[in-house]
């Protein structure tokens, strides 16, 4: 967008010099080829691939591979490369300047950058500490000096495409201001339907680069720590369970910020006040008010095992008795949830322990095992067809 002038033309010219394309183009010139702890080959260039290269020479056809070339070359002294793309306008100019220069705005799309949320939880008891950053790479062939930043983070529609969670840095002009003290956090902000986080200083960011910026303060938040055993129909296992953290996305747990996809580090602070790595996992997009559900692993002293006590299939009927067992070996006290997939028309009969219906194929139920303790759960599902 110009003031008082107007772009009629715009051109890309994005052919830029590359070896294996000029050489292809070179069918039928004379070229020298270099072979490594031999001589250099000379002939009209009759064939050129990625795995040979064949001349015609005055007294025979010789093919040569790739991987004995040192070097290969021609000789052309008109053919002037193009090392970058060349963007080139045609401009027609309404009033013309006495002296000076026409002022406009350049928006356009370009790729090699990326940034991504990364998070570390630090798990202290109940309680734990959210840390959250952004990691913001440049992987193309600019370097960028003092410039300010804007990550978005949403969903943006490409015709043809499904929606593809988009991680965006625009290049801006202008600084804002920080605490010295503190590590600078971004100012998060909302646009239409995207979140915007806008990093709160002008940075330098090579090709081939990445920085490592803060999004939010540390938060710190309570969690529950709930561990599940899943299993379907007739199956027989005995192995620890898995570990669930839920995190409430809510300004009463201290949060209530868009939380947006990336990989989160789990670690355990221990009594003398040093963390240890307890795993990763990945984080979907969290608005705010919702709940985040973490993989911690699985439980070494929290062990489930589930029997198929009876089976009886008929031509048009199902049924099996189904017995798990859960012990806790720990010192505390911890929530259970069993999850039990049984798909068709089903119904539970004489369950040991009030159950939860989540869908039209999964029942779960919740309860809690004391330290030291164990528990048995029992239920009979029945299935019938037509």
């Amino acid at each position: 967008m110009l003031e008082d002038a107007v772009v009629h033309y715009q051109r890309f010219n994005n052919d830029v010099f590359r070896g294996n394309e000029y050489f292809k183009g070179k069918i039928g010139a004379y070229v020298y080829v270099r072979v490594h702890n031999d001589k250099i080959h000379e002939g009209t260039l009759i064939e050129f691939n990625n795995s040979s290269i064949s001349l015609k020479t005055r007294k025979e056809i010789k093919t040569i591979s790739r991987n004995r070339v040192d070097y290969m070359y021609t000789r052309d002294s008109e053919t002037i490369p193009q090392l970058r793309p060349e963007l080139a306008w045609d401009i027609y100019i309404s009033k013309i300047p006495q002296t000076g220069s026409i002022n406009g705005n350049l928006v356009y799309l370009s790729t090699g950058f990326d940034w991504n949320a990364v998070y570390r939880f630090i798990l202290n008891g109940k309680k734990g500490e959210l840390i959250s950053e952004a990691v913001v790479s440049n992987s193309s062939n600019v370097d960028f000096t003092q410039y300010s930043m804007k990550l978005v983070e949403g969903n943006l529609q490409k015709k043809g495409t499904r929606p593809q969670p988009v991680y965006r840095a625009e290049a801006r002009s202008g600084a804002m201001a920080y605490n010295t003290q503190s590590p600078p956090v971004a100012a998060e902000s909302t646009l239409g339907d995207f979140h915007i986080f806008s990093l709160p200083e002008k940075i330098d960011l090579k090709q081939n680069q990445s920085v490592t910026v803060r999004l939010y303060e540390p938060r710190k938040v309570d969690f529950n720590r709930t561990f599940v055993f899943k299993n379907s129909e007739r199956s027989k296992k005995e192995e620890p369970l898995q570990i669930e953290i839920q995190l409430a996305n809510t300004k009463e747990n201290g949060l209530n910020i868009p939380l947006p996809r990336g990989k989160i580090s789990l670690y355990l602070q221990s009594p003398d006040g040093s963390l240890e790595y307890a795993g990763e996992d990945d984080l979907k997009q969290i608005p705010k008010g919702e709940t985040a559900t973490i993989s911690g692993g699985r439980a070494f002293d929290v062990i489930g095992k589930r029997i198929v006590l009876h089976y009886d299939r008929q031509r048009k009927s199902e049924e099996a008795s189904i017995e798990i067992i859960i012990k806790n070996k720990k010192n505390t006290a911890v929530n259970i949830r069993l999850e039990e997939r049984i798909h068709g028309d089903w119904i539970v009969r004489n369950a040991s322990d009030n159950y939860i219906k989540k869908d039209a194929s999964t029942i779960y139920f919740p309860f809690t095992v004391e330290a030291g303790g164990s528990k048995t759960v029992t239920y009979t599902y029945r299935k019938e067809w037509k």
